[in-house]
């Protein structure tokens, strides 16, 4: 008989437990990065597709993720998701090819897109106001903090084992443990199918607008194309520029991360005196000026760049929540699945361009990704349905 605790307080705990799993699972592979490309010898083009697979099945996820909760609960999409990243985890760490690299990426990608998809809904549906926010960046602590650990855990476990293998099997064990925990807590009450009518009223009958849905996914979408790319790019870009090897090089997205864990804790607890569109705005020139500077200075910016990175993704999608309403689970979804669409095509276009034109270069896909969010998010419709 599992045990029961309160439903609001089962959505923060899970959701903060499954963040740091993912977390975890999802930056050991950018620090491990080089290790792969040279184990199986293929070039940067055709080892993006490590990260491009992943982030083309979690588009899948996304999309899909709204006909799921018409017909299952938010609990059950969590639990699916931590079962498809335990799979995808463990077939990586048993790959004896580049193939089932990928194969394993496939599995990852549609865990975690099930899981983003819940986690930002668990959270976003028990709390409301100032107190979600809150609740949300204190949320994407717990992956600031997993994603500070997977450069240590992954330069550990490759020497521990001998192999960089050894990171996806440990984290492929946190992700099953997570299971049966699930397996023994239960919510009271119990969550239930999500129907639309019940929640939106009046507002479901109307259309979405095309254009709104569309530059709310791009400001939240392009931003994590800027994430994403430093985190996943910066150990290679110091490999690659100052000859550092893998231990000195995750110390660099180490410092990226720990910026980031910095940044998400401290939003957890201070409120500025600015509107939510502002502070946004604001953190993404930050960046901007932050990713030049590491560019032009001292990589030392492209790490402290986590800093004004670390409350957007927390503070956007409490945006979203609070400018979309009763269309929350319509807009969060769609944006989560344009940002992973957004990714396979930064992963590809990053790796052609630093085959033929250089790291540096390609990282200017981050900077023009960070432009089109700040257009789109001062300039998107008020009004969200037609």
């Amino acid at each position: 008989m599992p045990a029961k605790i309160k439903q609001s307080l089962w959505a923060l705990v899970f959701a903060f437990a499954s963040l740091f799993t993912l977390g975890l699972a999802d930056n050991i592979r950018g620090t491990l990065f080089p290790e792969i490309l040279n184990q199986f010898q293929v070039s940067n083009t055709l080892g993006s597709w490590l990260f491009a697979a992943s982030s083309g099945a979690a588009f899948i996820a996304g999309i899909t993720s709204t006909s799921y909760l018409r017909r299952y609960t938010i609990s059950s999409l969590l639990f699916s998701g931590v079962l498809l990243l335990a799979v995808g985890l463990a077939v990586m760490g048993f790959s004896v090819n580049f193939s089932w690299l990928i194969a394993g990426s496939l599995f990852l990608g549609l865990g975690i897109g099930y899981m983003g998809v819940a986690q930002n809904l668990l959270v976003a549906e028990s709390a409301e106001g100032k107190s979600r926010a809150k609740a949300l960046s204190g949320l994407h602590g717990m992956y600031g903090l997993a994603s500070f650990m997977a450069p240590m855990l992954a330069a550990t476990t490759t020497e521990a084992f001998g192999k960089w293998s050894g990171a996806f099997y440990v984290v492929a064990i946190v992700s099953v443990l997570f299971l049966i925990v699930q397996l023994m807590i239960s919510p009271n009450p119990k969550f239930t199918v999500h129907k639309p009518a019940d929640t939106e009223g009046c507002i479901s009958k109307q259309r979405v607008s095309k254009k709104a849905l569309a530059m709310v996914s791009c400001f939240f979408g392009f931003y994590v194309v800027a994430e994403i790319l430093i985190s996943s790019r910066l150990a290679l870009y110091m490999r690659t520029y100052y000859q550092m090897d893998l231990v000195h090089s995750a110390q660099y997205v180490t410092l990226f991360f720990l910026f980031m864990l910095i940044g998400r804790v401290s939003f957890a607890f201070i409120h500025l005196p600015f509107s939510l569109k502002s502070q946004l705005n604001g953190f993404l020139i930050g960046t901007l000026l932050l990713i030049v500077m590491g560019l032009l200075i001292h990589p030392f910016f492209l790490a402290l760049s986590g800093l004004t990175m670390a409350p957007y993704y927390p503070l956007c999608v409490s945006y979203i929540s609070e400018i979309s309403q009763g269309l929350s689970r319509t807009f969060l979804s769609i944006a989560m699945s344009f940002q992973s669409l957004a990714v396979v095509a930064m992963h590809l276009g990053v790796g052609y361009m630093t085959d033929h034109y250089g790291l540096a270069f390609a990282f200017g896909v981050g900077i023009l990704a960070l432009i089109i969010s700040v257009l789109c998010l001062s300039l998107h419709p008020q009004k969200l349905t037609v």
